[in-house]
């Protein structure tokens, strides 16, 4: 963008800006209040602003600071040359910034009508009286000057002496009357910025010409006319005192205060109160209810107020909370009764914190709370006080708790409590003074915790993954945990993260948190690219987006898979080796729905689940809580918020897989028995596939690998109820799904003899049971397969030497199908004892 527009210099007259110039600047709603333009302006931060109204997103403004030194100013108006170069910006008459830097008044004069022609496409025009006063013509005539008095007859000219006498006179006057003209207000010690005037307001250009002076004399004494003034200001007073008494009254009486009407002169008294006041007298009556007159005791010699900021840590929670919800109830009324004067506006929120400060972090939530209602309340009521009184006091003893704070979990509040205070152009400047009041820590911190805030489209994210990118490999704990919990906010909110080249680098850091920070980062980025449409078209649904061969997709897929799996290989280092419970649990959570998109993540879930705790894989397997909830593992100085539970669902979907793995795991492993682990997976898995839409060939690989310790597990206590699960879905398979499963029948009358050597009744009562149940089922079934694999099954057990059969209650469980009876060759023995030195039927 170029301009071409001609503009003129003007010399300015004193430090004051053309009227329609202040009232543009007014109208773009800056950050600061322009009070006096040569100090305001001279630094360039507040031009950059008005650069950014008119170019969104190309002003950086966390680039530029509001302070006078000169280096800080001379890096300002670089970023500014650098602006105006990149974006072709001619500014006419434009030299440089050489003498704005120096505070020269009237080349900050002349580039303000410059920028402001530029910017509007509008012209400046030097009202004639600014022309005259600048002219010869005035200043000669200013040389000589003469005093006329007024009276009723006319004007006379006065003479020396006259001049001093009446100049004495005037004098004792207005000491004689001087209490008359003070005012009962308080003064504002704090600067509060105008309010700006509004953009719509057409540009007026002022012709201004001086043809004559008339004058009227004055009927009456000057005296008098200043007494009828000053009575004319009383009743003025008293009208806002009615009014001021009117919001007083508004506060809502306690119980206690009900049967207390107060008087009309004791209400008189409560308008020269403070919030301190109001506050002392509703902890006192607080104080006298029943449940706290033993329980809060007020320190001697402090008032009721300065006791609970110093003893807020060890007073009752019912006590303190509810003393809170009082004010915030009351919200209404103290925000009215606080605004009337900018003194109670900093007092109110400066007991607040004070008493952020005392509390500790398991009670301080119900303080920020508060602080974070009135803070949304008061941006209603006048949001250019509050912008520019948080920006200069209270943003400043934020940072100073952050600072103080141990614990992170109150630092997490307390950054939290700062966004109650933002608007969309109120950010730059709030993170701005952040970072020049705290340290790179502490800064990375609130950033992190800034960024779980931001929309999907915010402007902010690139300047914020800046910081990500310059941190993330920092040897710095802290800020490297902070920087991947803002990458990791960056790529939730859909925002590109570009760290493919440092993967491996990240996921080899041992800190447990940020391990668990690049599980959750590398997690975020396979979501990303299985949410593009080229994986959506070439992979998830084949048939919609590839009808034929094309190089070009075999290319793309095969681009897409890679990157799949170069994230999920970094999530592989990052969770192994398996040393902590919490890194173990954060990774499963957020795998679960990445587990058929990934082979390297399923085989992790599957490592992972057999080797946590039993609490942990049931947690893991059988979750229903679906609702996402945070917390601190460890709410220390480097801690965040981490989910607690996990979509089980989500795995029920990828169970086959999971099955087939685990197979395939126990092939190669050849154990002897399985674990409680590998039984309650493997459990798990039969009950959520459906075998009857599955692959012929690989259901008979499961049945033919899980077949014997299926059978095994039912002589071992421990797995019981497992083990006679899985053998009710082994037979199910070979009778209703008709998988074909080798030597079943041997293999099952192997563990009865097995369940009688165990010698344990709960075994054999199970093995028993399991029987007559198989039995029932058989006599109900239309087809004889399993009548004659219960029949084959006691032939087994009929030709093993000693045979189980010669227990009286096996043998009686067959009875049902079978048409030989079982004769004993030892008839004195009613139950078989079987020797412990015995070889097992079971052959692996």
């Amino acid at each position: 963008m170029s301009s071409n527009t001609n503009t003129q210099t003007f010399q300015p007259v004193g430090k004051a800006l053309p009227r329609e110039i202040i009232k543009w600047i007014q109208g773009l709603d800056l950050s600061y209040s322009v009070k006096d333009p040569r100090r305001d302006l001279s630094n360039g931060f507040l031009i950059a602003e008005i650069f950014s109204r008119y170019y969104p997103g190309r002003v950086q403004m966390h680039s530029f600071d509001n302070s006078q030194k000169d280096e800080r100013k001379q890096n300002n108006y670089q970023q500014l040359e650098l602006f105006f170069k990149k974006n072709d910006i001619v500014i006419p008459n434009h030299k440089g910034f050489a003498e704005i830097i120096d505070n020269d008044w009237n080349a900050l004069y002349n580039f303000l009508v410059s920028i402001y022609s530029f910017l509007t496409q509008r012209k400046v025009i030097n009202p004639p009286l600014a022309s005259y006063v600048n002219s010869k013509e005035f200043a000669t005539s200013t040389q000589n000057t003469q005093t006329f008095l007024l009276k009723e007859k006319g004007i006379e000219k006065l003479q020396e002496e006259q001049k001093q006498e009446d100049q004495f006179q005037k004098e004792q006057l207005s000491e004689k009357h001087a209490p008359l003209s003070v005012s009962s207000k308080r003064t504002n010690f704090m600067r509060v910025p105008s309010k700006p005037i509004s953009q719509n307001l057409e540009n007026l250009n002022y012709q201004i010409e001086v043809k004559n002076i008339s004058y009227r004399p004055v009927q009456g004494s000057l005296l008098k006319l200043k007494e009828e003034q000053q009575q004319q200001e009383k009743q003025q007073e008293k009208l806002n005192s009615n009014n001021d008494r009117q919001i007083q009254d508004s506060f809502q009486k306690t119980p206690m205060d009900e049967n207390k009407r107060e008087t009309t002169s004791t209400r008189e008294k409560q308008l020269d109160k403070s919030i301190y006041d109001i506050l002392n007298e509703a902890l006192t009556q607080r104080q006298q209810f029943p449940q706290f007159v033993q329980t809060v005791q007020f320190k001697q010699n402090a008032t009721a107020l300065q006791s609970f900021i110093d003893l807020i840590d060890i007073y009752p929670e019912d006590f303190v909370n509810g003393f809170f919800q009082e004010l915030i109830t009351q919200k209404e009324a103290y925000i009215n009764f606080i605004f009337k004067d900018t003194n109670e506006v900093w007092k109110f929120f400066k007991f607040t914190f004070q008493c952020i400060q005392n509390l500790p972090s398991q009670r301080v939530h119900v303080c920020i709370d508060l602080v974070n209602q009135f803070g949304a309340r008061s941006l209603q009521k006048d949001a250019l006080k509050t912008r520019s009184l948080f920006l200069e006091f209270f943003l400043p003893e934020i940072c100073n708790l952050i600072k103080q704070s141990v614990f992170f979990e109150k630092k997490q509040l307390l950054i939290q409590m700062i966004c109650s205070f933002q608007e969309p152009m109120f950010k730059y400047q709030v993170i701005q003074t952040m970072k020049q009041n705290l340290s790179a820590e502490h800064f990375m911190q609130c950033l992190a915790v800034f960024s779980g805030f931001e929309q999907e489209q915010s402007d902010m994210w690139n300047d914020m993954k800046r910081y990500g990118y310059i941190y993330f490999l920092s040897s710095s704990t802290s800020l490297s945990s902070s920087a991947l919990a803002i990458l990791c906010n960056a790529a939730k909110a859909n925002s590109q993260v570009k760290i493919d080249r440092h993967v491996i680098a990240l996921a080899k850091n041992r800190w447990w948190q940020n391990r668990c920070l690049c599980v959750i980062l590398f997690s975020e980025m396979i979501r990303g690219v299985i949410k593009t449409t080229n994986y959506q078209n070439l992979i998830k649904s084949p048939q919609q987006g590839q009808k034929f061969f094309s190089i070009e997709n075999d290319r793309i897929i095969s681009d897409l898979k890679a990157q799949v799996n170069h994230f999920s290989k970094g999530i592989e280092i990052a969770s192994l080796p398996i040393d902590s419970e919490i890194l173990m649990t954060q990774s499963l959570i957020h795998i679960v729905d990445l587990l058929g998109d990934s082979k390297i993540l399923l085989e992790l879930f599957v490592k992972i689940v057999l080797e946590i705790s039993q609490e942990s894989r049931q947690w893991a397997l059988f979750s229903e809580d679906s609702q996402d909830e945070y917390d601190f593992f460890i709410p220390s100085d480097k801690s965040f918020k981490f989910r607690l539970n996990i979509n089980s669902q989500q795995v029920k979907q990828v169970s086959f897989q999971i099955l087939l793995h685990l197979v395939e795991l126990l092939n190669t492993q050849k154990l002897l028995n399985l674990p409680l682990g590998h039984f309650e997976l493997l459990h798990w898995c039969f009950q959520n596939t459906d075998f009857k839409i599955q692959n012929m060939e690989s259901c008979e690989q499961i049945a033919k690998v899980t077949k014997e310790y299926v059978y095994l597990g039912l002589s071992d206590p421990t797995v019981l109820n497992q083990a006679n699960d899985l053998a009710k879905q082994l037979l199910d398979l070979q009778f209703k799904a008709e998988v074909q499963i080798e030597n079943h029948d041997k293999i099952f009358a192997n563990s009865i003899r097995l369940a009688l050597k165990a010698e344990n009744d709960q075994v054999l009562n199970n093995i028993i049971e399991f029987i007559e149940n198989l039995v029932a089922d058989s006599t109900q079934s239309a087809s004889d397969g399993l009548k004659n694999f219960i029949r084959s099954v006691y032939d087994e057990l009929d030709q093993m030497n000693p045979s189980p059969l010669a227990n009286s209650k096996i043998s009686k469980c067959f009875e049902k199908v079978n048409d030989r009876p079982y004769q004993s060759p030892h008839p004195d023995v009613s139950d078989v004892q079987i020797q412990d030195e015995q070889q097992s039927d079971f052959q692996y």
